[in-house]
């Protein structure tokens, strides 16, 4: 598989009208404070004012406003101060057998906070077996997650599986609107590793330190 996907590369003399060059090493780990994906913030980071966040636009000041009211943050506050009741390890696009290895890496041999609920559903039906081959199952149900059956869960509030008014969730999912995973809940976007790191500690904090 990889070596087919590495085979999928530009021709030589390809020309681009950009080009960039990142180090991986030096990306924070992210975490959303509002409700769209384009509110994050790095986790050594506070919430943001308004206006440093909409750098001029009123629509976007407006909407930045907004969100604050809705996910009950002030400005200023580190995103490390934010208890969290809820973890949500699942969705298409991070719960897949590579997601939950690296969170199982975080979470073994740990406890998940007395105060916090977390679950873990994963990608798809071969996803949830190739898991439990690995013992992964019984890494993370140790840990105090509830190990669920493929589907899309909390990712939008589907079924039972929702927030309740005024809970604050830390979720692999990939929307983060008002409303999304149940009326009233505040959904915080993040990695898997990153959940997994916030199910223990009760808080989000920075995984690198755990890792």
């Amino acid at each position: 598989m990889l070596n087919t996907w590495r085979g999928l590369r530009s021709d030589n003399d390809a020309k681009y009208d950009k080009s960039f060059m990142l180090n991986v090493d030096d990306i924070v780990p992210q975490v959303t404070w509002g409700t769209n994906p384009a509110m994050t913030i790095d986790v050594t980071s506070t919430i943001p004012n308004p206006d440093e966040y909409a750098k001029g636009n009123e629509e976007e000041k407006k909407s930045a406003i907004r969100a604050l009211k809705y996910m009950n943050l002030t400005p200023g506050l580190p995103i490390t101060d934010l208890s969290i009741d809820r973890v949500f390890i699942g969705s298409c696009t991070n719960a897949r057998l590579e997601d939950l290895i690296e969170a199982s890496i975080v979470l073994k041999d740990k406890k998940i906070s007395s105060h916090v609920k977390a679950m873990v559903v994963p990608g798809s039906q071969q996803v949830k077996m190739s898991a439990e081959k690995l013992g992964l199952d019984k890494i993370f149900v140790d840990a105090g997650f509830e190990w669920r059956e493929s589907g899309c869960s909390m990712c939008l509030g589907m079924n039972p599986d929702i927030l309740l008014p005024g809970e604050r969730c830390a979720s692999t999912s990939n929307r983060n609107f008002e409303g999304r995973q149940g009326t009233g809940g505040r959904t915080h976007l993040v990695s898997p590793v990153m959940a997994a790191a916030a199910a223990v500690a009760g808080r989000f904090v920075d995984v690198r330190e755990w890792i």
